[in-house]
């Protein structure tokens, strides 16, 4: 097509139509990356782009002699709700689990979903101190939320591992998972003795 022998509106035309185009494609792009590091069912970082995503930060809390805590939980009971009240009910325990966690956590921080009923929460930029409380915003939701809720408790284990100034230098970022994981196994196992 000779763009030369085109009178300006075709042009124009050719031109917008092109742009549409464009910006259809773009946003399409913007979907599959948001599908391709989304866990679709709860709407955080999946295990492979949350994986990235701290691996990325760990680094730059060692180079930058920053504190970084993981918080491995666990959703207690998602095998019981799903027997007893199907897998929907369970799909929502997942979903106001990541509710809850989201609206306690900063906006630095970040939420990935290992797989079936386990997360990492990631807090940058901060001590134990500050992770406590923001636990603890936790935890009174989820008296909140089961005062509403006959069915069934809804109740989350945790496990915390810190890595920062002043602490083992070694530390991988696989071993800060691994150990965030042993601590929440341990609180699992003292709920169950306590049953």
């Amino acid at each position: 097509m000779d763009y030369e022998d085109m009178d300006k509106e075709t042009l124009i035309k050719i031109l917008r139509k092109k742009d549409a185009v464009l910006e259809k494609l773009y946003l399409e792009r913007e979907k599959l990356n948001y599908y391709a590091d989304t866990d679709v069912m709860t709407g955080v970082l999946n295990r492979r782009s949350g994986l990235e995503l701290l691996d990325k930060e760990f680094n730059l809390s060692k180079t930058g002699n920053t504190n970084l805590v993981v918080c491995f939980v666990d959703v207690d009971g998602l095998k019981a709700v799903n027997d007893n009240f199907g897998h929907q009910e369970g799909d929502k325990l997942l979903i106001n689990t990541v509710k809850i966690l989201k609206d306690s956590i900063r906006r630095t921080d970040f939420v990935i979903r290992m797989g079936g009923d386990e997360f990492l929460v990631v807090f940058l930029d901060t001590a134990m101190g500050e992770v406590y409380k923001i636990w603890h915003r936790i935890e009174e939701k989820l008296k909140e939320r089961n005062e509403n809720n006959g069915n069934y408790n809804f109740s989350l284990s945790c496990g915390f591992c810190e890595c920062g100034k002043g602490m083992q230098s070694g530390i991988s970022m696989e071993d800060l998972i691994k150990n965030a994981d042993f601590e929440m196994y341990k609180e699992k196992l003292q709920k169950k003795k306590e049953l």
